[in-house]
């Protein structure tokens, strides 16, 4: 039998104390926001501040009429005292959801999304898209001066 010390139960243990600053929410922005009307080629950058600090920005886009339902991602950028953070899953997030909203909106199936990472420099961007589902679908050798290109895809369908 398991004896337990009545002055102490697992809720009741003391927290370490941090000497981390309190988070406040985050706010995204959207430039510009999603169209009513036609596709055309749209681009949108989505910005994310925290007390009117810039944080980060991701920036993607659909070509053409998106009647093929592919989008790509262009850029997930984090300031880097803010790294680490869970900002740039933050974006992530937020870029996939107006995708997949931009094509609601249309009516057109939302079918991949893809992003071109950098090999060496890139490890941790390539941690997270893994991480929110996406796969390394192809290499383009030698497109970066001492590295190649990673293509990175994740199904919508």
């Amino acid at each position: 039998a398991v004896r337990r010390c009545p002055a102490w139960t697992p809720n009741s243990r003391p927290r370490a104390r941090s000497n981390r600053k309190p988070r406040f929410m985050p706010e995204l922005t959207y430039d510009p926001p999603l169209p009513a009307g036609p596709i055309d080629g749209f681009v949108q950058t989505i910005r994310l501040s925290e007390q009117s600090k810039p944080v980060g920005h991701a920036r993607w886009h659909v070509a053409g009429d998106g009647s093929t339902g592919i989008a790509q991602l262009l850029e997930i950028a984090i300031h880097p005292p803010f790294r680490r953070t869970g900002h740039g899953q933050r974006l992530l997030t937020a870029a996939i959801d107006q995708i997949q909203l931009l094509f609601r909106i249309h009516k057109i199936p939302a079918r991949r999304v893809w992003m071109n990472v950098n090999q060496k420099d890139q490890v941790n961007g390539r941690a997270m898209l893994t991480h929110a589902g996406f796969h390394h679908m192809g290499t383009i050798p030698s497109l970066l001066k001492d590295q190649d290109a990673l293509i990175y895809v994740r199904s919508m369908d």
